[in-house]
């Protein structure tokens, strides 16, 4: 397909085909964005591509530099039999048609892109994301266009199934795309009814089909390995397999790409050993599991394997020796510890865990000595003391680990390493030391 374009590097592509003053709204935006340096696709003259026009930088090939293509040009009508995608939000080379663009799909990210003709698409326009920029002098045809969070240019519209602009005071109150009372994202309704997957539910759904080279609205016959593939490539996609196709093979598999996938097993497919199995391999398993198959016991793995205080540990199982666990796995997860179980035990627990970077603010929550538990730190073992002078080292701290550690033979080159490595912490806190 590239065949169809010459190489040519950017600065020669802006002297003879003005590029820089045809993206943004100045050429100081241009050279800041796309660059002076690297190389163009240009084609002069129509062209006429088959299957797809990528404009997603990692799936391109490396230009003579070695890096993608800052973008591309044709001077003339543009035809691509399958979609011209842009997948990537964030970023993507620049596409530059000075006649008319028809393709089958128009899918656009981050890539900016300036048409000076018609844009004509057979199925679905997708523009996403705020990176991107867009400026078309003709006009929009198609039979759906979607324009999310995107920064396009004033322009025309044909559009005759539906349209939907959440910056377009204008667009059809009845399109309105938001939130579930979950905060989950949620298309409109006569948007689904022109879709091929009834379980199509978000935006970024359509994006990944569309990013694929798929169609979404036209009927299609997929079959079992057809969303195996979509699922391994994304197990979120297990949401939208057909009810009838989510074996326990097929969820398990999916599993096995994310815990999350657990939050797609169809109904009564999750038994007491599934959960425990999954427990076993995440403690994030907990928020996906139904609220009578969560235990005690499950609590206690998920403690051990990840799981989270508040999102998977419901706070009906929160006991002392479980909130320990949890803390000795990860002790960031002090924040979320009810101030009823912040013990002593427990901030000792804490600094010996990692930095106890919030030891100051708990102690004094909980009313508790933070100089006891720093004491009661550096007794319990002497490789405890490293936590301490990284974290906490005061005058005070450093008297009590010298009264405890110095001058005896069998801490010797244990102590006398602290002491070469934190010497400058050292005379700080302790000048006469």
């Amino acid at each position: 397909m590239l065949k169809d374009f010459d190489i040519v590097t950017t600065e020669e592509t802006m002297n003879r085909h003005q590029i820089q003053i045809k993206f943004f709204e100045s050429e100081e935006a241009f050279t800041d964005i796309v660059g002076t340096e690297g190389y163009f696709y240009v084609h002069k003259g129509d062209l006429h591509l088959e299957g797809d026009l990528i404009l997603d930088m990692d799936k391109s090939d490396p230009m003579p530099d070695g890096r993608p293509a800052a973008g591309f040009a044709v001077i003339g009508n543009l035809t691509v039999d399958g979609g011209i995608l842009n997948e990537t939000g964030d970023y993507g080379p620049a596409l530059y048609v000075a006649g008319n663009v028809t393709c089958r799909n128009f899918l656009i990210g981050g890539s900016p892109v300036r048409v000076e003709g018609d844009i004509r698409v057979e199925e679905v326009i997708l523009l996403h994301y705020n990176h991107g920029w867009m400026q078309c002098d003709g006009t929009f045809t198609a039979p759906v266009m979607i324009v999310d969070d995107y920064h396009l240019m004033s322009f025309r519209k044909d559009i005759s199934q539906f349209y939907y602009n959440d910056r377009d005071s204008h667009m059809p109150e009845e399109n309105q795309c938001g939130e579930s009372e979950d905060g989950d994202p949620v298309i409109a309704d006569n948007l689904r009814r022109l879709l091929n997957n009834p379980l199509t539910t978000e935006f970024e759904e359509i994006i990944r089909d569309l990013g694929a080279g798929e169609s979404v609205l036209q009927p299609q016959d997929r079959t079992s390995e057809y969303w195996r593939n979509k699922v391994r490539r994304n197990w979120r996609d297990l949401k939208r397999v057909p009810m009838e196709m989510r074996t326990a093979n097929f969820c398990e598999e999916a599993m096995t790409y994310y815990i999350g996938a657990l939050e797609y097993f169809p109904p009564g497919t999750i038994t007491p050993e599934l959960a425990k199995t999954a427990t076993e391999r995440d403690g994030k398993a907990l928020r996906y599991l139904p609220p009578e198959l969560i235990t005690r016991e499950l609590c206690y793995i998920a403690a051990k394997t990840g799981g989270i205080l508040k999102l998977d540990i419901p706070e009906r199982f929160y006991e002392h020796a479980l909130l320990c666990q949890v803390i000795q796995k990860t002790d960031w997860q002090m924040e979320h510890v009810p101030m009823a179980f912040m013990t002593e035990d427990m901030m000792v627990l804490y600094v010996k865990s990692g930095r106890g970077a919030w030891l100051d603010r708990y102690c004094q929550q909980a009313g508790i000595s933070k100089q006891r538990v720093l004491e009661r730190v550096i007794a319990d073992d002497i490789k405890y003391v490293e936590n301490v002078f990284n974290w906490h080292l005061s005058a005070s701290t450093y008297a009590y680990a010298k009264q405890r550690y110095d001058g005896k033979p069998e801490y010797a080159d244990v102590w006398n390493n602290f002491q070469e490595r934190f010497a400058r912490k050292i005379a700080r806190v302790s000048p006469s030391s």
